[in-house]
Order: C-alpha cells, then sequence, then structure tokens
C-alpha cells in the first residue's frame, strides 16, 4: 500500500534533490555550450566567499524572523482583544481580520506595490496630506527602506494566519481553570501571563516554525514588489537562486547554493516535527 506513494515521492521529491547534488559539484553554465566539468566542491568555497550569499542570507533571516515574531505578536493581540466578542460582531470582526490571508500572495504585492509609489502612492499621499513628510519617499527604491516596506505586506497578509489559529487556542482553555483565576481575583495582564499565555505556547511555536518555513521560501511577494533590489538589499536566498539560474543561467552554482538553503530549511522541518511531538 506504501509503495505507489514512495514511488511518486522518489520522482517528484527525490530525483531533483539527488540531480541538484550532482549538480552542486560541476561548472555548468547553459551559455557556455560546454559540457559539465566536475569541480569538486569549488562551487561551495566560491559560494561561502561570496558576499551576495551572505547578504541573502542576512536578508532571508530578518525577513523571516522578523515577519514571523511581529505578525505573531500581532496575531495575539487581535486574538486577545476579540476574545470576549460574542454573536454578529464576533463573525463580523473575525471575517474583516482574515481577509488579508484569502487575498493571493501577488495580489498582496501589487496592492502594496502601488500603495508604496513614489508618485501617486496612497501612503505618500496619505503622509504629505497629515505633514509628515515634506516630500514623497521612494519606498522600494530605497535600499535602507526596501526590506522594511516588503516585509509591511508580509505582514499584513500573515498576521491573519496567527489570529485565526490563536484564536482557537484561547477558545480550547478550559473553563475551570479561567474561573478559578477570577475567583482568586487575577488581574487581565496576569490572567494573560500566568495562566492563557502558558496554553498558548505550543500552538504558538507550532504555527510560528510553520510560517518560518513559509516566509523562508516566499518568492512571489519579493520578486512582484522589487525583484530583490535595489541592488541586492531585499534579495533572499530564493530570489538569488532564481537570478542565478535563470538569468545568468549559472546551474552549477545555483544548485549548490540550493543544497545550502535545503540544509537550513530541514533544519526548521525538524524544529518543526519535534514540536508536534511536544504538542
Amino acid at each position: 500500500m506504501v509503495i505507489p506513494t514512495l514511488l511518486v515521492m522518489a520522482v517528484v521529491v527525490g530525483y531533483p534533490i539527488v540531480y541538484t547534488l550532482l549538480l552542486s559539484v560541476q561548472d555548468y553554465n547553459l551559455l557556455d555550450f560546454s559540457p559539465a566539468e566536475n569541480i569538486g566542491l569549488e562551487n561551495y568555497a566560491r559560494l561561502f566567499n561570496d558576499p551576495i550569499f551572505w547578504t541573502s542570507l542576512y536578508n532571508t533571516f530578518i525577513y523571516s524572523f522578523g515577519s514571523v515574531a511581529i505578525s505573531a505578536t500581532l496575531g495575539l493581540i487581535l486574538a486577545l482583544l476579540c476574545e470576549n466578542l460574542h454573536g454578529q460582531h464576533f463573525r463580523l470582526t473575525r471575517s474583516l481580520l482574515l481577509m488579508p490571508w484569502a487575498v493571493p500572495f501577488v495580489v498582496v504585492a501589487f496592492l502594496f506595490r502601488y500603495m508604496y509609489m513614489q508618485n501617486g502612492g496612497v501612503i505618500n499621499a496619505l503622509l504629505l496630506g497629515m505633514g509628515v513628510i515634506s516630500e514623497p519617499v521612494p519606498w522600494l527604491n530605497s535600499a535602507t527602506l526596501a526590506m522594511p516596506a516588503v516585509m509591511a505586506a508580509n505582514i499584513w497578509a500573515m498576521t491573519p494566519f496567527f489570529f485565526l489559529l490563536l484564536s482557537a487556542a484561547l477558545s480550547a482553555i478550559p473553563n475551570e481553570v479561567i474561573e478559578a483565576a477570577r475567583v482568586d481575583r487575577a488581574r487581565t495582564w496576569s490572567m494573560v501571563a500566568h495562566i492563557k499565555l502558558p496554553f498558548l505556547r505550543n500552538p504558538l511555536l507550532i504555527s510560528s516554525l510553520l510560517m518560518l518555513i513559509s516566509t523562508f521560501n516566499d518568492f512571489a511577494k519579493i520578486w512582484a514588489m522589487t525583484q530583490g533590489g535595489p541592488g541586492y538589499s531585499t534579495s533572499t536566498l530564493v530570489i538569488y537562486v532564481y537570478r542565478l539560474a535563470f538569468e545568468t543561467f549559472e546551474f552549477g552554482y545555483a544548485s549548490a547554493l540550493g543544497v545550502i538553503w535545503l540544509l537550513l530549511l530541514l533544519v526548521f522541518a525538524v524544529a518543526y516535527l519535534r514540536a508536534l511531538r511536544m504538542g
């Protein structure tokens, strides 16, 4: 019964991984019109001496951990604020808060891209109208502002996921525990810190690891908004792999980077599986 599934996994997952490992030790560029040459670990040595790789790795961690940390915090705050809503008000509020999660990622990217436009963008128009800024801000054309701008779009799209999951986790807390805390006259902050947060720890950990894996692979939003620019200020590992493979056609070097990318993802996957067992 398991053999058909294993065969499909071997073809769909196993073969690309093995082929990538083989390419990572070869000098293979489609523009050279020459057969691939085995060069051992030279691609990996070049990789660790490549400043763009380290910039992309740094950007990946900033983008992933920053987006997940802020989204989880906002989702937790919204879930706690909406905990006591009931009936029509709760359904309406939940529907509005979940709308960003239902929007396709590419649509989110283009929506924020138009909002960030230097001339005609709604964000600059609002800030200029309020007198906060004196001239339009080049959000996506600034090396220092591009990454926070892209992260804001990702946070907007990701927060509803945490809100939905943590709202469900809050509703699963036994009423007896809440009533006992109220009898002991626990204040709001004490109840949140000492009762609710311990119950939310495992769901929050599991959801954060799951979204870290998803954000680590995020390509659509960054590419649609900045294509990794300006320069390499928003280039993550997935963007750099794409550029190497499909712009300069350095498949050997891109495969070596892909292997490092895969190893990092495996670390998150192992942590996720352990968190599931603990939960």
